[in-house]
């Protein structure tokens, strides 16, 4: 009988595992592991950017929830700080770990609402918030002659001045009789400062509510009157007008008669007032004794 050899099972083991078909299969299962480890990698990443996000989100609104609740307190408290400031709005841009804000004041006359300041800050997730606005340097010519005159940065428009009772200024501008000359079709604000504080219901005996749109508390509780010297510019020593603290009032509500007045404890020293209107509206202040001096702002056409 003829004797036929068979492969062993171990050189069947080795053939097969050698064989095309199974390498194929293993390259397969790793490339289908390597894959796999690859959107696992992934979807960790994207979870955990999502968190850091979120959690970011959540610290950047907390800062702008307070940076809001904060200005809407002081442009609507009383007092609130900014001559004839009413107003503001909000807008954001958010970023990885940081938001953009951009914040616009503004002052209102006759019926419409005018831009006045745009502030820009920078919100993080951690750290400080601080604003991003490029910093300008206001060049002004002094002169104790005239009025050194300021003007916006957003729309050139004249900014407003006080001038303290108890300081003896070289020059004190009479610019309401200016006003009162323009083109009837001009709506013209006016800051008025007075000779001397008085309360809030001597400001309402004196020049009504008509017209009038804010009032300037002084805060200086100068008791002495400081006469400037030939070296002193007036510039120096005048109350910008976004620095002064005051009240907001129309004649809707005379401010003599609002309970916030009458029901305080405080005495309220008020130097002055920002009034508006057109050029024969406003002629009748022309005759009050108690205006020492007058500066024009904000004019716009009527219609």
């Amino acid at each position: 009988m003829e004797n036929k050899k068979h492969p062993s099972k171990p050189n069947e083991m080795k053939n097969f595992v050698s064989g095309p078909a199974f390498q194929k299969a293993v390259r397969k299962s790793k490339l289908n592991q390597i894959l796999l480890l690859i959107l696992i990698s992934i979807l960790t990443i994207f979870v955990f950017l999502f968190i850091i996000q979120y959690g970011s989100n959540m610290l950047i609104n907390k800062k702008i929830n307070q940076e809001v609740a904060s200005l809407t307190e002081q442009i609507h408290a009383s007092p609130n700080k900014g001559a004839g400031i009413v107003d503001f709005d909000t807008s954001f841009s958010y970023g990885f770990l940081s938001a953009e804000g951009k914040i616009t004041y503004y002052k209102k006359l006759g019926d419409r609402m005018i831009p006045w300041e745009i502030v820009t800050k920078e919100y993080p997730a951690i750290g400080k918030t601080k604003k991003t606005n490029a910093h300008t340097v206001e060049v002004v010519y002094t002169s104790n002659q005239e009025r050194t005159v300021r003007y916006n940065d957003l729309n050139n428009e004249r900014k407003i001045d006080f001038y303290y009772p108890q300081i003896g200024y070289h020059v004190l501008p009479q610019e309401l009789e200016i006003a009162t000359t323009l083109d009837e079709n001009t709506l013209v604000e006016v800051a008025l400062s007075f000779k001397n504080s008085i309360t809030v219901e001597e400001v309402g005996k004196a020049i009504g509510a008509k017209n009038v749109d804010w009032l300037w508390l002084d805060k200086s509780n100068a008791d002495y009157f400081n006469e400037l010297h030939d070296s002193e510019a007036d510039y120096f020593h005048v109350l910008y007008g976004e620095d002064a603290y005051g009240f907001s009032v129309s004649e809707d509500n005379p401010y003599w008669e609002q309970e916030y007045f009458k029901n305080s404890k405080n005495e309220y020293p008020i130097s002055g007032a920002i009034i508006s209107g057109t050029p024969s509206e406003l002629e009748r202040f022309l005759e009050i004794d108690l205006i020492r001096a007058s500066v024009i702002g904000l004019t716009i056409d009527k219609y």
